[in-house]
């Protein structure tokens, strides 16, 4: 296999890594909550994904993945184009500037998550739909969410051999 086939392989699977993780959050997890809250796992599986393809790529493919969660009709789809994406292409540039190993990809997956859960809730807040006392739910979501990230990281890694 030419290199060019093995990148479109690499990122077809991405797509779908990400399709699987937008589907077990919605259809698995929708109603169900832990602790009072519900699992996020699209931004943990972005930022894994980012780690892997670097400031660059990992952005471009959040800025589409987000989108694409936006289309489905995600209840908080509109503010995940902007902190995705930005989550993504930070996650690519800290880990391309120091190192993809098992713990900064931690580290990056809780700040992704509460970067997002935090304008989600800010954003709800401002609306008038959250209260200021239910701010805990975005560190429980943080905390229950990043259960997901060791099977991402590894999933993620996993692809990104097929294309180099």
């Amino acid at each position: 296999m030419n290199h060019r086939t093995r990148n479109l392989m690499m990122y077809a699977l991405y797509g779908a890594l990400f399709v699987f993780f937008m589907l077990l959050q919605t259809a698995v997890f929708g109603r169900t909550r832990f602790f009072g809250v519900k699992l996020s796992l699209i931004p943990v599986v972005l930022v894994c994904i980012s780690v892997f393809l670097g400031h660059e790529r990992g952005g471009f493919f959040c800025l589409l993945a987000s989108f694409a969660w936006y289309l489905s009709g995600a209840e908080d789809g509109s503010v995940a184009i902007l902190t995705m994406t930005v989550c993504g292409i930070g996650a690519g540039f800290a880990c391309g500037q120091f190192s993809r190993r098992f713990f900064p990809a931690l580290g990056l997956c809780a700040a992704a998550l509460l970067l997002h859960e935090g304008c989600v809730f800010l954003l709800k807040y401002y609306l008038g739909s959250a209260q200021a006392s239910l701010g805990w739910w975005v560190l429980k979501t943080t905390g229950l969410s990043l259960l997901a990230w060791p099977v991402c990281y590894l999933l993620a890694k996993v692809i990104r051999k097929v294309g180099v």
